[in-house]
């Protein structure tokens, strides 16, 4: 006859396998594709005991997958209720603010996480998302520099910057900073984009250089004796490809506009 230690644990288990069957069937329905049946046996699954946190999170992933957003966000935060200091559901949460676009809470969110571990870097950088998708650019300027003070050599934090600098009209600073993505070690997509804006910002400075060269002698003066001192004096900075296609043009170019502008003294 078997004693009630062992009916207990006998009773446990039972329960315990009854939960991971129910947990490892909405795993399978999910695969299938079968998401209203795998939140179905999710909520089976809580009313046997499974974990409330893991439920609740996984619920929150399969609303996000069907872009149901309201239920979504309700599932991830009754995660965060089980767990507040638990940081999962809470990176969930403002996944699900961003993709939805309801920046204001995506914001809120942020901040509570970064109130938990003040150096979740994920979380600051939803933050400066959420304050470009509102439009506020010194906002998303403050979190850039705090991004880079956090994790300097992280390119991808420069290219946000440089194209904060951008939208800002601080040329000079795009350009220093996404020539930092391009000379870092990683050869990708990123470095090529960096090259792209480079390209945009030099062809748009020595349209501008050029156009001023033609107009002021002194100027282009300056600019056949030193082009980088010249250029800087005027609040221009070029990528090192774009100070060598202008001192190509300015050999080919404006050398003949200073000779041929130059007085004739001789009759």
């Amino acid at each position: 006859m078997p004693t009630p230690e062992h009916e207990m644990l006998r009773i446990a288990n039972n329960h315990t396998r009854r939960v991971m069957r129910e947990m490892r069937k909405a795993e399978r329905l999910v695969e299938r594709g079968m998401h209203a049946e795998a939140i179905a046996s999710l909520q089976q699954a809580l009313e046997v005991g499974a974990d409330r946190y893991t439920c609740y999170l996984q619920m929150a992933r399969i609303y996000q997958s069907r872009q149901q957003w309201d239920e979504a966000v309700t599932a991830a935060e009754r995660a965060i209720a089980e767990h507040p200091r638990k940081l999962s559901a809470r990176e969930a949460d403002i996944a699900l603010f961003l993709d939805s676009r309801d920046y204001t809470r995506a914001i809120a969110a942020s901040k509570d996480l970064l109130k938990l571990s003040p150096r979740h870097v994920p979380a600051r950088d939803a933050l400066g998302a959420a304050y470009i998708g509102l439009g506020d650019v010194d906002a998303a300027m403050r979190v850039a520099n705090d991004l880079i003070r956090l994790d300097p050599s992280n390119p991808n934090h420069h290219f946000t910057k440089a194209l904060l600098c951008q939208h800002r009209g601080e040329v000079p600073l795009a350009v220093l900073e996404f020539e930092r993505v391009v000379h870092s070690s990683v050869e990708d997509e990123l470095t090529d984009n960096a090259r792209r804006q480079l390209d945009v910002l030099d062809a748009l400075q020595i349209g501008h250089i050029l156009t001023l060269a033609t107009e002021d002698s002194i100027f282009r003066a300056k600019l056949l004796r030193d082009i980088e001192h010249a250029v800087e004096e005027k609040g221009f900075r070029l990528s090192e490809l774009g100070r060598q296609r202008l001192e190509d043009i300015t050999i080919n170019t404006l050398s003949h506009i200073e000779l041929n502008s130059r007085p004739n003294y001789y009759h």
